[in-house]
C-alpha cells in the first residue's frame, strides 16, 4: 500500500521511545518509506542541571556526542531487526519548538512519538508548553504505547460526524487498509440532568435517548458511506449512550483493539487551534496506540 514517504520519530532514549523507533521502523519497511531518528537536547535544561548538581566528573563530557552516538546504535539496531536503513539528527533546543520545524522542514508525513519519556507528552496533554507541537504540527501523529508486535488489526475509529473526524476515517483506512475499522459514536440527551431537575420522568427521559440513538445511527450510516462508499459494507457501527472518552475506552478494551484514531479537535468553533478535550483525554489514557489526524 501507498503510506507515508518520509517518516519522523523522536526519541529521548527511554523505553517508551524505543517503542516508538522500532513501530516506526516496522512501518517504513512495509511503506518503503525513508526514517529519520530525531533527539532534542535541550541545552538550557542541561546548564541548569550542571548549575544545581555538583557535576564535575561529567564537564569533560559532550552529551549532543553521546546523543549521536546513541542514535547509531539505534539506527544499526533498526537495520539488523527491520532491514531498514535509517537517518539520525541531534537538534538542540526545546523538544516542542525543534521537532514541530525538524517535521515541516522534512516534509514528513508522519511523525511517531513514545507515550510519555522525559514527560514531553505527559505535559503537552497536561497543558505544558510541548503541547504546541501536536497542536501546530499539520501531519498525522501516532502515539506509540505497545510494542510492535506487527499489524494494526483491530481499529477504533472515533466519530462525532465531524470534517475533522471523516479525514481520520479516511486515514485510517488508507494507512492500514487490512484492519477491521469500528466506527464509534458516543451520544447523550443534551441537557438530560436539568430535564431531571425539572422533574422529567425516566420514561421520558428514555424516549429522548432513544431518538438520540435513532439520529446516530442514521448519521453513522451516512458517515460510512462518505469516508469511503467501497469499504462503508465493511465498517463495524456503534452508537453508544455516555461520554465520548469513557465510551471508547470501554469499546476499545472489549474489542482487544490495538489503535484508536480520532481528530485534534471535533467541530466546535472553540477547538479549532487547541486539542479538543476528548482528543487530550484519548491521548492521555487510552491503553492502546493513538493516531491523531490533524
Amino acid at each position: 500500500m501507498s503510506g507515508p514517504q518520509n517518516i519522523v520519530v523522536a526519541t529521548d532514549f527511554s523505553a517508551s521511545a524505543q517503542r516508538a523507533v522500532e513501530q516506526a521502523a516496522r512501518l517504513a519497511k512495509q511503506w518503503h518509506a525513508a526514517l529519520t531518528i530525531v533527539h532534542v537536547f535541550n541545552d538550557s535544561a542541561w546548564a541548569s542541571i550542571k548549575a544545581i548538581y555538583d557535576l564535575g566528573r561529567w564537564e569533560a563530557s559532550d552529551p549532543v556526542a553521546s546523543a549521536k552516538h546513541k542514535l547509531a546504535a539505534i539506527c544499526a539496531e533498526q537495520a539488523r531487526d527491520f532491514g531498514v536503513s535509517a537517518d539520525a539528527e541531534v537538534l538542540t533546543g526545546r523538544a516542542s519548538q525543534k521537532i514541530h520545524g525538524f517535521v515541516a522542514s522534512r516534509q514528513a508525513g508522519l511523525l511517531v512519538v513514545g507515550e510519555h519519556g522525559e514527560n514531553w507528552l505527559r505535559d503537552a496533554v497536561l497543558g505544558g508548553t510541548a503541547l504546541k507541537v501536536l497542536e501546530a504540527t499539520h501531519i498525522p501523529v501516532l502515539l506509540v504505547r505497545q510494542p510492535a508486535a506487527g499489524a494494526y488489526r483491530r481499529i477504533v475509529i472515533a466519530t462525532d460526524f465531524s470534517a475533522t473526524a471523516t479525514r481520520a476515517a479516511r486515514l485510517a483506512l488508507e494507512l492500514f487498509p487490512e484492519a477491521r475499522h469500528h466506527l464509534v459514536n458516543a451520544y447523550i440527551v443534551p441537557f438530560e440532568a436539568r430535564m431531571r431537575m425539572g422533574g422529567a420522568h425516566e420514561e421520558d427521559i428514555q424516549h429522548y435517548r432513544e431518538q438520540e440513538y435513532v439520529k446516530a445511527a442514521r448519521n453513522l450510516e451516512a458517515f460510512a458511506v462518505d469516508c469511503d462508499y467501497r469499504a462503508a459494507a465493511e465498517f463495524s457501527r456503534l452508537a453508544l449512550y455516555g461520554y465520548p472518552a469513557s465510551v471508547l475506552f470501554e469499546q476499545a478494551q472489549g474489542m482487544e483493539a490495538d489503535l484508536i484514531a480520532i481528530g485534534k479537535h471535533g467541530g466546535g468553533p472553540f477547538e479549532e487551534k487547541l486539542l479538543g478535550s476528548v482528543t487530550q483525554n484519548v491521548l492521555y489514557h487510552a491503553g492502546c496506540d493513538v493516531l491523531l489526524s490533524p
